[in-house]
């Protein structure tokens, strides 16, 4: 085990007058707010002059706050290890970088208790991860969705974990991503800025809603299949997050009638092409080590299903062009 390291992380609050759970929440969006609340409960988080903290307590601003974080391995028994075949990219003494397959969820929730990524990286590690984010998240970074595969970073100690959020919220992580989607950009390059949140006619879906959250895509166009009759229209893109909402990528395309072919719930009930997940998968990522300094760029092909999709693609523009 490598998880007895330890770091903190100050904030000062500002004038806004919400609870501190609450606040906590914004600045730290990658971390749920119960697990905030569990950390206020556990006395991780200390302020001064207040040695009863609750998550109500409103802070006046300026008020210095220190969040102290160190790993505890026992925490991570609580849920079981699952041996699982992991495709890993690469792998170090703060992280391993892995492609995830489509059909794996990231962690644990509600009614998926086990057969996760999580699961399967405490069998290959066995815990040796970091717990920063709770023990239903040991490692995990960053998301992906169930049925988008791809490039995702796994972080071994609580250190480099803290210091990859920080970059992460920073937004000096690059990441990129292949879709192909029916239908064809308006231009080559764009931006999609709109704010997502929950859809308030399908809980189970996202939606660009004026309350929701605020979210950035950049796309750009690397080859459509387009024929004279056009029977066939569609495009390859390359997308990459400025913001990383739930679904976001998915939203944001569907929003501006590019739906992901095969994407089972923005997909407007065009054609799937047989997909068994939507044509979306995380390609390319890189950032400078926050520790070492060292620069760090991964890159993979895509899965079979993607492939074989846009071989489809290319065939139907062929024939009939």
């Amino acid at each position: 085990m490598n998880n007895n390291l330890s770091d903190e992380k100050v904030f000062y609050m500002d004038n806004s007058e919400v609870r501190l759970d609450r606040w906590l929440a914004e600045q730290m969006p990658e971390y749920s707010r119960s697990q905030i609340a569990q950390w206020i409960k556990d006395r991780k988080i200390q302020v001064e002059n207040f040695s009863e903290l609750k998550t109500r307590t409103i802070l006046p601003a300026g008020t210095k706050i220190t969040l102290r974080v160190q790993s505890n391995p026992a925490s991570l028994t609580q849920l079981r290890p699952q041996a699982m075949a992991l495709d890993i990219i690469y792998e170090d003494a703060d992280m391993l970088i892995i492609n995830k397959p489509i059909g794996l969820t990231v962690h644990p929730g509600a009614g998926n208790q086990d057969k996760t990524l999580v699961n399967a990286l405490l069998a290959y590690t066995e815990g040796d991860l970091s717990d920063l984010a709770g023990p239903e998240r040991a490692g995990i970074v960053h998301r992906l969705d169930k049925d988008t595969s791809g490039l995702l970073l796994v972080a071994k100690n609580n250190h480099f974990h803290l210091a990859m959020t920080e970059l992460f919220k920073k937004r000096q992580v690059t990441r990129k991503y292949r879709a192909l989607v029916w239908n064809k950009p308006e231009t080559k390059t764009g931006t999609i800025n709109a704010p997502i949140g929950r859809s308030p006619n399908n809980r189970t879906k996202m939606a660009v809603v004026a309350n929701g959250k605020a979210a950035i895509t950049h796309f750009r166009l690397i080859k459509d299949f387009v024929n004279s009759e056009k029977k066939i229209c569609a495009s390859e893109l390359e997308v990459e997050l400025y913001s990383g909402r739930t679904h976001q990528i998915r939203v944001h395309l569907a929003y501006i009638n590019l739906p992901i072919i095969g994407d089972p719930l923005y997909n407007l009930k065009k054609d799937d092409l047989g997909m068994p997940a939507q044509a979306l998968y995380a390609a390319y990522l890189a950032f400078i080590h926050p520790l070492s300094g060292f620069p760090y760029q991964f890159e993979i092909q895509p899965p079979n299903y993607y492939r074989k999709a846009k071989e489809y693609l290319e065939k139907m523009t062929d024939i009939v062009t």
